[in-house]
């Protein structure tokens, strides 16, 4: 990896080279659940009852905005959702269906329209629509825009992906996330619809389900304060107005008017630290599944992805592949539906022997199949582990939350809270030969980048990848209080390169030769509009095995 501060570059190069199966009570939960909500909901899309209506909206109702996702050589997906007053229950919207018209063009001037299709928004989702373009030329740039009624959405830009078997000379594209709207303005977001990229990695956290505060937790007010009839979200209705809430920021929705997303969730767009079928506060299953069910038919509903993630009760399949042409297959992945619960009560420990336990999965055993699958079959140059937490092992000593120890203190949220998971993995990477693996991350509100090692026990044991961990777009993170603490920060992680608390986002760029990531940061967001500058820039030669 070499690092290339602002101004000056110095060498700093490491070597590069569907659901599992669940006891017979989750069954029946989720059998229930499907039938209660899923079919239901799922029904919907096609054949809700009632003709769409062309109507006419006193107020726009484009308040949330457009966004592309889930991109293909010959097309995307296009979406919107209808809401003249997004805070209100059911966005000001009446339960009549409406006709929604998209209109494709090649020119951003939508002078030159290619394609017209009609779509439906329904109450059912939220007046929500989702529109699957196929038939498009690869590798190129689309331009988009919504009717309903006598309203016209403004216009956004979608990109295909290059044709299999090509290979592009370059990909630019960001990995960011955590969000949380009061903590801060999304000046990240204005940043990164400037650069006009081919897409962002969304590695979730989008929304965080806590009710009103006007301080945090030290007594210092919010740079933001939501509604204060904005409770805990457990309902459907909680998470729309959340969803709602973030997507009316004007520089989040140029983010995604700018480029196609490629949208994950982690833990807040449900509960923090959720896993499996289970909360930290240990809500019965049947419960909690319950919720679970509501927060993912919420995300499904406010992000451009395609029908085969619409929710079935309390589950979707959210991991899917992307393939650019033969410069890069990204497999997004989903940390948090199949996991084991976190060991030894969760949090940071010293020790915790049932972290090792062999047993234990963070992707469970259908998703790790898949995987390891399209490893194998991958031609790719880089292939991209695009998931939510942690996956290098990281002592956490030094930090201020953290007591002083002789042991490594290891987070138990993370892939060192199931060791065994990720030997797995490794051992995947090795068996399907992959010569450049690039894991991206988020989660921790803070950026890194890492080496990665074949054997995480061994200091000395050949490097075979790297993994950036992106910082919060707006999200509370704290670093070592000192220069001395941060020195034993890099102390006792080796495989540690870099190092920022402040917030931004992480911009890469891709080629046949090398991959480079640029830390960007943001001075401050506590006011609007602050500046953005890179705070360091990594790069990995491709084929340094």
């Amino acid at each position: 990896m070499h690092d290339v501060p602002a101004a000056t570059a110095c060498r700093m190069v490491p070597s590069m080279s569907p659901h599992p199966p669940s006891s017979g009570l989750a069954f029946d939960r989720r059998m229930l659940l499907r039938g209660a909500l899923g079919a239901g909901l799922a029904g919907a899309l096609p054949a809700a009852a009632g003709a769409a209506e062309r109507v006419a909206f006193k107020s726009d109702p484009f308040t949330l905005g457009i966004a592309s996702g889930d991109p293909a050589p010959d097309g995307f997906v296009l979406w919107t959702r209808l809401a003249p007053e997004p805070l209100e229950a059911r966005g000001g919207m009446t339960p009549a269906p409406v006709e929604v018209t998209v209109e494709i063009a090649d020119d951003a001037a939508m002078a030159r329209v290619i394609r017209t299709v009609t779509a439906t928004a329904r109450l059912e989702l939220a007046h929500a629509v989702h529109a699957e373009i196929e038939g498009l030329a690869p590798g190129r740039d689309y331009f988009y825009r919504f009717r309903a009624g006598d309203a016209e959405s403004p216009i956004g830009r979608a990109r295909t992906l290059p044709a299999p078997g090509e290979t592009p000379a370059r990909l630019r594209f960001a990995a960011a996330g955590c969000q949380r709207w009061e903590g801060g303005y999304y000046t990240a977001w204005r940043a990164i619809a400037d650069d006009q990229l081919d897409f962002v990695f969304h590695y979730g956290d989008y929304i965080y389900e806590y009710a009103f505060a006007a301080h945090d937790r030290d007594g210092k007010p919010y740079p933001r304060t939501m509604p204060p009839d904005f409770p805990v979200c457990f309902t459907l209705t909680d998470y729309r107005r959340r969803y709602a809430l973030y997507k009316g920021d004007p520089d989040l929705q140029a983010a995604h008017a700018s480029c196609p997303f490629l949208s994950s969730f982690d833990d807040h767009d449900v509960v923090n630290n959720w896993a499996a079928d289970s909360d930290p506060k240990q809500t019965p299953p049947d419960a909690f599944l319950f919720r679970r069910a509501m927060a993912l038919q919420a995300w499904y509903e406010h992000m451009p992805v395609r029908r085969a993630q619409l929710p079935r009760g309390p589950d979707v399949r959210a991991y899917r592949g992307f393939r650019f042409g033969t410069l890069a297959d990204i497999a997004v992945l989903d940390t948090r539906q199949y996991r084991s619960r976190q060991p030894c009560g969760d949090g940071f420990r010293a020790h915790c022997d049932e972290a090792d336990a062999a047993g234990r999965t963070m992707l469970g055993a259908a998703q790790e199949q898949w995987l390891a699958q399209r490893l194998k079959q991958s031609k790719a140059t880089w292939q991209v582990l695009a998931q939510q937490v942690q996956f290098a092992p990281f002592d956490w000593r030094g930090f201020p939350f953290v007591k002083e120890t002789d042991a490594p203190v290891l987070d138990l949220d993370t892939w060192s809270g199931a060791s065994a998971a990720r030997d797995r993995v490794t051992a995947m990477l090795a068996e399907a030969n992959i010569a450049n693996p690039v894991v991206l991350t988020g989660d921790l509100h803070r950026a890194m980048a890492l080496d990665l090692r074949r054997d995480w026990r061994d200091p000395d044991s050949p490097r075979i990848g790297v993994e950036f961990l992106s910082t919060s777009i707006s999200s509370p993170g704290d670093g070592p209080a000192t220069a001395e603490k941060l020195a034993a920060l890099y102390r006792n992680n080796p495989h540690l390169k870099f190092f920022s608390d402040r917030r931004g986002y992480t911009r890469h760029t891709v080629t046949p030769a090398r991959w480079q990531a640029d830390f960007r940061t943001v001075d401050s967001v506590a006011t609007r509009g602050e500046p953005v500058t890179t705070a360091q820039t990594l790069m990995v030669e491709a084929g340094r095995g």
